[in-house]
Formats: C-alpha cells, structure tokens, sequence
C-alpha cells in the first residue's frame, strides 16, 4: 500500500490545509443484470488502492498530514453470496491504512464532522458524483450566512490538475509495476509472432497473446488489442480483429497487459510468416530511424513537442525518399503534407491509464521531461490503399494555429475552416508508389525518462528486421 500513502503524502504536501473529496468508479451494465468488468477509477486508485465500487474517501489534511477516511461498503452475506466477498471497514483499516473506515451510506451524514473548520475543498465539481454526492452535503457540512450575502465559508478548488501533476512523476514503486506490465507484454508480443501463419484469423492471434498476458498475471488489457493484418494495419484503432490473414502481407499488432493497475503499451509490426518483402522494409526501416531517434530524445530538460518536431523531419525525409509526397522536405513539412501518411503523435504519458494523465505544457510553454516521467515512442507510416492518387494542397499550415483555433472555435467549427481553406488552395496531384499502397508500419516502445538516460521498458520486444525475421520466417 506504500504507492497511494506516498501519492496522499505529496498531495497533503501541496494543499498544506484543506479536505479532498473523490469518489470511486461505478459499476456499469451492459444490459439486463450483465455487468462490465469492474475496473476502479484511476485517480481514486492512485490515492486510495482502493480495489471496490459504491466508495467515497475524504482526506482531511491538516499541517501537510493527510489523514484517509474512507466509506465503504458494508459486508453483507447475503449480498457477498451473489456478488462476491467484500474488504468492509475493518479491511479499509487494517489492509488500506484508513484512519477511520465508515458505511458506504453514511457519507453525507459524517461530512460536516470531517468538514469542521475546513476552509479549502478540493473535489472534481465537473463530475456527476459532485451533484449526486458533494453538492448538498458541502451545503449542510460547512455553515453558509443564512440571510444569503454569503453562501459558504469554504472555496472548492478543482482536484485534477493536483493529481495529474503528481502522476506525471512516478515513484519507484509504480516503475516496478510498469516494468512487470512491459515484461509481461513483451512476452505475449513475441507469442503473437510465433503463431501468426496465412490463414488464421486475427482473433486468433490476440488470443494467443492474450493468454500469456493473463497466464503471467496480468488482471486485464491495458486496452483493446489491435490486430490488424494487411490493409486494416493502415486503421489507427482497428479493432475489429475478424479478417484472415493471408501470406506476405504485413501485421500489425498494438496491445499491452495492465499489471496492479498500470499499463504497458507496445506496438510490433511484422511479415506474416516469411521475410519482409523489399518496400516492406522500405518503410519499417524508417520508421525504425524515426523511433530510434524518439528514443534518445527522452531525456531531463527535452520536451514531448521537441520529440514531435524532430520525428515528423525524420519521417518527412522518409517520405520524400519513399517518393510518397511530391515536394521537397521543408515543404512536405511546412504544408503538412506528412500527415498524410503521419496524422498522431509521437508519444503520451503512460502510467494507471494506458494514454496518462499530465499536460504536455506548463503555462502555455513545452513540458520539459524529468527523471520519473514515463512515455511511449511510436512513430509510423500509413500508406492508404484507398488514396493511390492524392491531391496535396499547396498551403502552408501552422500545427499550433491550427491547435488554438480548434480551442477557440471548438472542433467542428474549426475543422470546417480548415476543409474550406485546403479546397481553396491550389493542389499537385501525386501517384504514391503501387508496391507501397496497404502499408502500415508503427513501431511503439515505453520509455522512462531518468537522469542517467532514456531506459526502454520493452526493448526485449523483437524490433529490428533480423531479430523479427527470426521468429516469422
């Protein structure tokens, strides 16, 4: 339990005085009396570990000392017969390092008591627990001048920006969980291409993998898995995974284990059983260049926007060498004609969610990596086999204008813009190279930033044509 009494330390830290209100995850059915798979609300995990649904926690924090209060579930034999054992509140204090453990329905009722001489309340006031739970028991928990001039003695602040500070750095004890979760999905990756042959089904594939995952002892998927043979590897988040796979064609999988809440999440493309044909290799050698260079960029004091930067120039040099885009590097490049073939980023943080809490700015300004924090590297090449002639428009275009008129305008309003501009532009129609039409290549590993270096959670993963071609052909 040291994760979350670390993670309620540094957040007492920050508020110095004041009371945290969260609440757990829900249930959530998929019809009649069939549930979801329950899996806890990160940020309630992160304070709390906390593994069941129906729980609130309030953390009373005096003098940078946190104190957890948590409400729980009552056990319930009857209940437990047909939904399974419950921890109950001598389980919240003696496995959970609960201060005090309460009833589940008791939470409002106790509120005042905790919330006496409390001034400054931090809770998530966007989230439907606020109206269902915090809203009326902050009213009649912290007394109000009853003639009106003023409606509460205490401010609520917003919680999430706190939290999501604090997990961008992890601490030990959570970089082990993430390594497990690599080391589990590396193995189950290089089961993927052990048994991948013409004929089977992608479904078949994932099972395969899947069940190393689970047999390792994985709870669940980071995610869905993507498995997406031959044309489906040019579809970003393909997961539809029912095609057959047929001989030389290429198969890209993008799936990782989550391990004590913490998620992996790797990507591997490769030849379905035999070599990488020539344009095959054409393009995952450039990819391979783009990631490698990602990689060494994860260092203390560079930035995710830095990353970003100095992948689209490698990738744009690769594609005017491919002979995908129709003008020079610069151009290909400042007209965003790369996106057409490169439309996601580089990477994203990775923690209890496989795409992590934590901006990639600071006031407005780049987010410099630090020892702790944790990210993917995953650059690729899409090559549409819908788009064998394509109309590039001769415009330049600004990433960061195009970013703040979409958080000026909102995204639909902003992307008609755009369409409205490119149709207006004059255009240059290009061929892309037959033999390139169908591919897809994403090469994804998870890195941790640390004074000493990027360190590459998942390179035990086959990654290069040789080590890959070892196992397919």
């Amino acid at each position: 339990m040291n994760n979350s009494t670390d993670a309620r330390k540094h957040l007492a830290q920050q508020i110095g005085n004041g009371a945290v209100l969260i609440h757990s995850g829900k249930i959530t059915y998929r019809n009649n009396d069939t549930w979801y798979p329950f899996r806890q609300d990160s940020n309630f995990y992160y304070l709390t570990e906390w593994p069941e649904p129906e729980a609130h926690a309030v953390i009373v924090i005096k003098d940078s000392t946190p104190e957890l209060h948590l409400f729980v579930q009552d056990r319930n034999e009857e209940m437990e017969t047909w939904d399974g054992k419950r921890i109950g509140q001598e389980g919240a204090l003696e496995k959970y390092n609960a201060t005090k453990a309460y009833s589940f329905n008791d939470y409002q009722k106790e509120l005042g008591n905790l919330l006496e001489g409390v001034t400054d309340v931090y809770c998530d006031y966007s989230s439907p627990f606020f109206e269902k739970y915090d809203r009326d028991g902050l009213a009649h928990a912290i007394p109000y001048d009853q003639r009106g001039s003023e409606f509460s003695k205490a401010t609520l602040h917003s919680l999430s920006p706190l939290i999501s500070e604090l997990r961008l750095i992890k601490n030990n004890g959570e970089l082990e969980l993430l390594k497990t979760a690599c080391d589990i999905t590396v193995l189950g990756h290089i089961e993927a291409m052990k048994h991948t042959e013409p004929g089977k089904y992608e479904y078949q594939i994932a099972a395969e993998m899947e069940k190393v995952f689970y047999d390792n002892g994985a709870e669940r998927l980071g995610y869905p898995s993507i498995v997406a043979g031959g044309d489906n590897s040019c579809i970003l988040h393909y997961s539809t995974n029912r095609e057959i796979l047929n001989e030389g064609e290429l198969l890209l999988i993008d799936a990782a284990a989550e391990y004590g809440m913490y998620s992996s999440d790797v990507t591997r493309t490769f030849p379905i059983h035999k070599k990488f044909s020539s344009p095959q290799k054409d393009i995952y050698n450039e990819v391979l260049k783009a990631q490698n260079l990602g990689i060494e960029g994860v260092v203390v004091g560079n930035s995710m926007k830095n990353l970003h930067e100095d992948t689209i120039k490698s990738l744009s040099e690769s594609m005017v060498n491919l002979g995908l885009v129709p003008l020079g590097v610069d151009e290909t490049i400042s007209m965003m004609h790369f996106f057409e073939f490169f439309m996601h980023g580089t990477g994203h943080w990775l923690g209890l969610d496989v795409h992590d809490a934590g901006s990639t700015e600071v006031d407005g300004q780049p987010r410099q990596f630090k020892n702790g924090m944790v990210t993917t590297v995953e650059p690729g090449i899409y090559v549409r086999p819908t788009k064998p002639v394509i109309e590039f428009p001769l415009i330049e275009r600004d990433p960061k204008k195009i970013r703040e008129r979409r958080k000026l305008l909102g995204m639909e309003k902003a992307t008609i813009l755009e369409k409205e501009e490119i149709s207006n532009a004059k255009t240059i129609k290009h061929e892309i190279p037959k033999e390139l039409l169908g591919i897809g290549v994403r090469i994804e590993d998870d890195i941790i930033c640390t004074n000493d270096g990027p360190v590459n959670m998942t390179e035990k993963a086959p990654k290069t044509i040789e080590e890959i071609e070892a196992i397919t052909s």
